[in-house]
């Protein structure tokens, strides 16, 4: 099912946190549908200012989120998506209005590489072992993909800093704090994302791929299987108010090797996001829609709870949204 603004309707938690939209009141939802609309023309008209009445609409429906969740999920603090209104009202998220903060410098290699072997990949959600599937997760379906790699970690500030160094990538929105290089590098575009992977001779990893070296072919729920996560596994929230250093939790490896697939940030991927997009994707090599307004995010992060941070979980960013706790890695 699709919402009025054309994206899925768990995609009101890209205002109200990683929370499931069947655990928002419906005081909420029409909150948080008004503010997106004010978000949207804010953007367009370069007018943030108008991005602050949020904080008015939200507290009305504070009671309400309360009342509808039976787990304690409405408590979770924003999302790498739900920086949103934060992040413009600071400057940490936005470009808009002022010029860049300087950037750290860097001299740091890119990541090394895992390899995720030719072959058939199970893609979309397993009910089988997951009672949290989401309609544009569905259905589980099978897709060849050739050989590729992708970076072990997340690309650090350390390593982004380094493109921005040699002139080849454009600053981060935010200040970053230097003595925290090997921090995943958030506040940075879609396009600046692919930027960096560009320099360093590798791409943004498609959406098929991302969730191959996530999860393996057997379908399991998360990277490490289908044990619910903690915070040895995974930075989540509930795990600290801040990401970590990239490559923390060994015990939360993907089956290839990957670091932090779950948790840490938000992870960018190359294809547009389409709602539908699994129900007729391809089965070879798919790579997403070949048009789009929004590309699709994975992994959740240090502010999502669990539901976000199972392998098959579709995150949905507009291609301007430089949130600290959205990040990326690249894949050859």
């Amino acid at each position: 099912m699709v919402g009025a603004r054309g994206i899925a309707p768990k995609n009101y938690a890209r205002d109200a946190g990683h929370v499931r939209p069947d655990r928002l009141g419906a005081r909420v939802a029409l909150a948080l549908d008004m503010n997106q609309a004010m978000l949207d023309a804010a953007r367009r008209d370069h007018a943030l200012h108008s991005v602050g009445v949020f904080a008015l609409l939200l507290p009305m429906s504070c009671a309400s989120v309360a009342a509808s969740s039976s787990q304690g999920d409405s408590g979770a603090p924003p999302s790498a998506a739900a920086d949103a209104a934060a992040s413009v009202g600071s400057g940490a998220g936005s470009t808009q209005g002022s010029d860049p903060p300087p950037s750290c410098q860097g001299d740091a290699a890119a990541s090394d590489t895992v390899t995720v072997p030719a072959g058939n990949f199970l893609i979309g959600c397993n009910a089988t072992v997951d009672t949290d599937c989401r309609d544009d997760e569905r259905p589980l379906h099978t897709v060849s993909l050739g050989a590729f790699k992708i970076e072990r970690t997340e690309v650090s500030q350390d390593q982004y800093a380094t493109c921005v160094s040699a002139g080849a990538c454009t600053a981060p929105s935010c200040t970053w704090d230097c003595a925290q290089g090997d921090h995943p590098a958030g506040c940075v575009e879609w396009a600046q994302a692919k930027a960096y992977c560009a320099w360093a001779g590798r791409r943004l990893p498609t959406e098929a791929e991302w969730e191959a070296a996530a999860r393996g072919s057997d379908g399991r729920k998360y990277p490490w299987g289908n044990d619910e996560p903690d915070c040895t596994r995974a930075k989540m929230s509930g795990c600290g108010a801040v990401s970590d250093s990239v490559g923390q939790h060994p015990t939360g490896a993907s089956p290839y090797g990957a670091l932090d697939m779950a948790g840490n940030v938000v992870e960018m991927v190359a294809d547009w996001y389409e709602s539908t997009y699994y129900q007729d994707s391809g089965t070879v090599d798919p790579t997403g829609p070949q048009t789009g307004k929004r590309y699709g995010g994975r992994g959740g992060g240090y502010l999502s709870t669990a539901v976000w941070l199972r392998a098959s979980a579709r995150d949905v960013y507009d291609t301007t949204d430089a949130f600290i706790s959205l990040g990326f890695r690249c894949a050859q």
